[in-house]
């Protein structure tokens, strides 16, 4: 059984957990998540790092498809963020749990004032019992929604590492990390990684179907989080009590061990 210490924790939750194949909100899953959250939160500080706004967007505007533009998805992220945000507080809201939106560009993390500024104000949310739902500010971060910057993976290890948090939950459609292609039935989960090295760097599969990361943008995160003495797992979020399991030291998806 692992042993996973889980005072500060930070769940990441995948635009593909949150959507159906037509990209539109599937409601049925955050009220399932947002519950599982709830379980596990007592006593525990807990920040949810939320994909979905775009999606959201998507299906407030109609739309067939993802736009391939970034002004398109730039647009979609406006319409949708509130939309994603109202969802998220009226569910909590049911557990007796407040939440706050904080919205993040990258450059945020790396300029030490207004790092200071989150760190302190994330402190006393924790403090207070409240949980921060972060999002990247898509309708202003350029950059942040093309691939080449990769994606909330990136935002949710780095979130982890400056607040150092023990373990950094990141909810993705598949159960884990697989040594191929998840479709080949051949394919094999691995269950735990001591050591993100080349190896399992090559394992990294192509962009998912809404979102902008795929496997490789996931190990990518994991790889900075261990590195900064979280543990990370990545873990299917649509299946039954995900998260309840994993607090529970069950072995469910991937374990990266920190370093």
């Amino acid at each position: 059984m692992r042993k996973i210490k889980s005072n500060r924790i930070v769940i990441k939750i995948g635009t593909n957990v949150l959507t159906n194949e037509n990209g539109l909100l599937d409601l049925g899953v955050i009220r399932n998540l947002v519950s599982q959250i709830a379980k596990i939160k007592n006593h525990r500080d807990v920040a949810v790092i939320t994909s979905g706004a775009i999606g959201a967007g998507i299906r407030e505007l109609g739309l067939k498809e993802k736009p391939r533009d970034v002004v398109g998805k730039q647009v979609c992220a406006a319409v949708g963020q509130s939309i994603l945000m109202a969802n998220y507080n009226y569910l909590f809201k049911k557990h007796k749990i407040k939440t706050a939106q904080i919205l993040l560009a990258y450059s945020d993390l790396l300029d030490k004032g207004t790092f200071r500024n989150l760190r302190n104000s994330l402190d006393k949310l924790f403090e207070l019992g409240v949980i921060p739902i972060i999002n990247e500010n898509d309708p202003i971060s350029i950059n942040e929604i093309g691939p080449s910057f990769g994606d909330n993976d990136n935002l949710s290890a780095m979130i982890a590492g400056k607040i150092k948090a023990d373990l950094l939950v990141i909810l993705t459609d598949v159960d884990g990390l697989y040594n191929k292609n998840p479709k080949d039935k051949s394919a094999v989960l691995i269950k735990e990684v001591n050591n993100i090295n080349r190896k399992i760097e090559s394992m990294g599969l192509g962009s998912s179907r809404l979102g902008i990361g795929g496997m490789k943008t996931k190990i990518k995160a994991a790889k900075a989080a261990t590195m900064a003495g979280t543990a990370v797992v990545i873990a299917n979020g649509r299946k039954g009590n995900v998260l309840v399991r994993i607090i529970n030291n069950e072995s469910v998806g991937t374990i990266f061990h920190p370093k």
